[in-house]
């Protein structure tokens, strides 16, 4: 038998090593050029991939986004209440036109207070609640509008969980006459959107309506049910914290129980249909057509 030099090992082993190497670099070729598990369709700008991006672009080129101020509603309802139930509409309504849903905006004025108003320690601000001032709001929310117009988009739906953002973007809608550099834009709230529908809703239940109360709950009842503790309501006028709600009469904060994610979903749906509808007619001006949801997923 030969013998092995350790001149010749040498070479063997650097030999083996650089087949072994050549192997693992084709298995990752191999590996880069196989098809990836196939994604759960999204709609979610923050979840897109840049080509997924596109691709649902060329099919509607629609965005919705969602704005609402961190706001106390009761002791049963989070913080986020108000762009939960804002940035929900605005998901259930891409599934219907097809677009781009972009994440919920947490900004919102105290009403309509400026900043030295707001900075100036008279006002009654009901902490936790967090506030920016109006100015700053109109500005940023202005200045969203346009990046969005600047990546070409055609119709841009901006709804407002928050009734001063409502009121900012129906504002912002009025001067710019529903159109920011060639981009259509819609923006407000509830209020317009389903104003029918909730006044059915009034009457159904009229102890159910203002700010944190049965009807608004129910919308949070349908859409984040693991956040709500509606027992908790009944603690409110007792409860050394400072509420909006303390307002209310016993009999209106004990109504606040019956509030149900069937009620929840009738509005929500509602609020949306309209919206994607909306969004379908205003995409129709160009001469397109937003997708249905099998097109667009």
């Amino acid at each position: 038998m030969p013998s092995v030099t350790p001149l010749s090992r040498r070479r063997f082993l650097r030999s083996a090593g650089v087949t072994a190497a050549a192997g693992c670099a084709a298995s990752a070729v191999l590996a880069a050029d196989a098809p990836s598990p196939k994604k759960p369709q999204t709609h979610k700008y923050e979840e897109l991939l840049p080509e997924e991006f596109y691709e649902e672009f060329e099919r509607a080129p629609i965005i919705y986004w969602a704005t609402g101020a961190m706001e106390e509603h009761g002791l049963h309802n989070p913080m986020g209440t108000d762009f939960y139930q804002g940035y929900e509409v605005c998901r259930r309504a891409v599934e219907i036109s097809g677009g781009i849903l972009f994440p919920p905006l947490p900004i919102g004025p105290a009403a309509k207070l400026s900043h030295s108003e707001l900075r100036s320690g008279t006002q009654r601000l009901y902490p936790p609640s967090l506030w920016t001032s109006r100015e700053l709001c109109k500005q940023l929310y202005i200045e969203l509008l346009e990046s969005m117009a600047d990546l070409k988009f055609k119709v841009c739906l901006a709804f407002g969980g928050h009734a001063p953002c409502d009121w900012i973007l129906q504002e912002i809608h009025k001067e710019m006459n529903g159109q920011i550099r060639g981009m259509r834009f819609w923006g407000g709230g509830q209020s317009i959107l389903m104003a029918d529908a909730m006044r059915n809703e009034y009457k159904r239940h009229p102890l159910g309506s203002g700010h944190g109360m049965m009807l608004e709950t129910s919308l949070i009842a349908a859409s984040h049910p693991n956040l709500i503790d509606l027992p908790r309501a009944k603690r409110i006028k007792d409860n050394p914290l400072d509420s909006q709600l303390k307002v209310n009469s016993r009999e209106r904060l004990d109504y606040i129980a019956n509030a149900n994610a069937e009620t929840g979903n009738l509005q929500l749906n509602a609020m949306s249909q309209s919206l994607a509808q909306l969004a379908r007619e205003m995409l129709a001006g160009y001469g397109g057509t937003a997708g249905s949801p099998s097109a667009s997923k």
